[in-house]
């Protein structure tokens, strides 16, 4: 477990920084164009890549060292990162460079997640699945834990150039971290060394994969809506809050609703002995009920309660799902399928991305203002007036995930990991060869 601890810290790292540039930029975005659809350009451009090139990423961390490929990814997005803060420095910044800068950013990048998922494998037993799943959710959980308090602090300080600067200089510690890892332990795996088949080939066998697995799929399709409902929750969560408290304020107010994110994580470690099925129901249901909480009110106690069950909360959802796709895919292919799950999946997200901004300014919006017909009633519920149609979309979304979850419990019994077949071209690998995926022989940690 010690190289998965390191790794673990180095991803904790870039989090930390890639946290403190988003946050910044999100306010930038806000306060110059006012509204949630610009947070939202910012957000599609920064993700969008990342989403979009994870099917490649997973197939070339199956075929060659996966710590190179994180180096490779942490390291190159320094280079996009460096423009955002050449088009910051302009007196009058074009939101066209910027962009183009994260767009850069977020391509490299999107390397790094399906060979860290899957080198995680080479790492530890199989019996630390939940544990190194709980690790590793709370070196993601940096950007939300940790980040905003220093944003808020530092923005007014030092200026959004100095954030873009602290995230590129992580990226330079988080590959240092790699480095020492793959030094340390070589190169267990000689990646793609007996494989023929072409590069269309690879990419479409962990689409077959996850075809022929049943219960995966049907992960992958619950994980997909609630990366939706997440991804509206991000978009609007500023939105909600920024007309009544100040950036300094709102910095506080998300790291401290990200240290649910611990405290799930912690529940993962005490509960690793319960079902996943049944963590992921729990998950699901918990971070409904806490999203219609956080859109009833804007104390910021109110907030800072909601928002944390709903981090914690999450954990419990992400760890059931992690851990049943990892006992039901072989090591061997965990990396192109992660890739394929994380393109399917964080669609979720560019739909929230791309949607909720809109929504919530032309539809619900208009609703929530003092004089629209449904005020009275809708604000006699959740208040009236500035960021209340944000609200209300993350009330929505709440009450059909809470609905998810007992669907998802009801059901439970078609989550679980089926006996493979015994075949060993059953995903069509070419000249049969071996690509079955076998029930909880990989190691895999997210």
């Amino acid at each position: 477990m010690k190289y998965v601890y390191l790794l673990a810290l180095g991803a904790f790292i870039n989090a930390v920084g890639s946290g403190l540039s988003a946050f910044g930029l999100a306010i930038f975005a806000y306060q110059t164009w006012g509204s949630a659809s610009a947070v939202g350009v910012v957000q599609l451009c920064a993700f969008t890549p990342i989403i979009v090139l994870a099917p490649l990423a997973g197939v070339l961390a199956d075929r060659f060292d996966r710590r190179v490929m994180m180096m490779i990814g942490d390291g190159g997005s320094v280079v996009g990162l460096a423009l955002v803060w050449f088009a910051l420095g302009s007196h009058s910044p074009r939101l066209g460079a910027v962009l183009a800068g994260l767009t850069l950013s977020a391509c490299l990048a999107a390397l790094t997640e399906p060979a860290l998922r899957a080198s995680v494998s080479d790492l530890v037993s199989p019996e630390h699945h939940v544990r190194s799943s709980g690790l590793l959710q709370v070196a993601a959980s940096a950007r939300y834990l940790v980040s905003p308090v220093l944003a808020g602090v530092l923005l007014p300080m030092t200026g959004l150039r100095t954030l873009v600067a602290l995230d590129a200089a992580t990226c330079v510690v988080t590959v240092a971290c790699t480095c020492i890892v793959m030094r340390a332990v070589g190169h267990p795996r000689k990646y793609g060394r007996n494989d023929r088949s072409g590069a269309t080939a690879e990419l479409l066998l962990g689409w077959r994969i996850l075809r022929r697995r049943n219960n995966v799929r049907i992960v992958v399709e619950l994980m997909t809506f609630m990366t939706a409902t997440v991804g509206t929750v991000q978009i609007l969560f500023k939105p909600i809050l920024l007309p009544h408290v100040s950036t300094a304020a709102m910095g506080r107010i998300e790291t401290l609703c990200a240290a649910g994110i611990l405290a799930g994580a912690a529940l993962t470690t005490v509960a690793g002995r319960i079902v996943p099925e049944l963590l992921l129901a729990l998950g699901t249901g918990g971070a409904g009920l806490f999203m219609v909480a956080l859109s009833l009110r804007t104390w910021p106690w109110w907030v800072v309660t909601s928002g944390f069950g709903v981090f914690a909360a999450l954990a419990l959802c992400n760890a059931g799902a992690e851990t049943l796709v990892r006992r039901s895919v072989d090591t061997e292919h965990q990396a192109r399928v992660w890739g394929v799950i994380s393109l399917v999946t964080q669609l979720g997200y560019v739909l929230a991305y791309a949607t909720a901004g809109p929504l919530t300014d032309r539809v619900l919006q208009p609703l929530m203002e003092p004089r629209a017909p449904l005020a009275p009633s809708l604000g006699a519920i959740m208040g009236v007036g500035a960021g209340r149609g944000a609200a209300l979309l993350v009330a929505l979304a709440g009450l059909t995930t809470t609905g998810l979850a007992v669907l998802i419990h009801a059901r439970r019994a078609v989550l679980v990991p089926a006996r493979p077949e015994s075949s060993g071209d059953q995903y069509g690998g070419p000249q049969g060869r071996d690509e079955t995926v076998r029930i909880g022989t990989g190691p895999e940690s997210c």
